[in-house]
């Protein structure tokens, strides 16, 4: 709930030259997918597209995990499958998270917006856990305090913070300087 035009502000915020590759898992409905990453990439400045088997994941792009699948990174490729839901969905944020500390550990970054429920809080904790930053939006703007007071409630979170302040962050952490939790 509140996931699109979240996500959009963190998009915006992140700028045309992001030199990282995105992966997102988005919970919609199948039959607006399509749709979706094409109003997606008509709002923010990446090339959208749902993510493939076997896909090397390129910077500047956005992957969407595929309809009624969970996406993963699996030796620096995507993999796609319909394993069991967790958390009652698939795709789910928690496999994606899971998958990224097993093959990225502490290269990785993982962000938690808006939204019901409590995907992706056991994901972001397995994700800190292997040494990678994870950041949820703040109850303070999200509408849905859902999935993001999940992984605080947790402790899987190494920073809250307002969704106005999660892009500049993100690439704050992108310099070397710049310590992880």
């Amino acid at each position: 709930t509140g996931g699109p035009n979240a996500l959009v502000e963190l998009l915006d915020g992140l700028g045309a030259d992001f030199p990282l590759p995105i992966l997102l898992v988005q919970h919609i409905t199948a039959s607006f997918l399509e749709g979706f990453v094409s109003w997606l990439e008509g709002v923010c400045p990446f090339r959208v597209v749902i993510a493939r088997d076997d896909e090397m994941p390129a910077p500047g792009k956005v992957y969407l995990a595929p309809p009624d699948r969970h996406l993963k990174v699996v030796a620096g490729c995507l993999r796609t499958d319909a394993g069991d839901p967790v958390c009652a969905q698939r795709p789910s944020g928690t496999v994606l998270f899971r998958s990224m500390a097993q093959g990225l550990g502490r290269q990785s970054l993982g962000v938690l917006l808006t939204g019901m429920g409590e995907d992706g809080a056991e994901g972001l904790l397995a994700l800190r856990n292997a040494g990678g930053h994870t950041l949820a939006e703040d109850a303070s703007t999200t509408v849905v305090y859902g999935m993001p007071g999940a992984a605080v409630r947790l402790g899987a979170v190494c920073e809250s913070l307002p969704l106005p302040a999660i892009a500049p962050r993100i690439l704050e952490l992108m310099t070397p300087r710049q310590e992880v939790c």
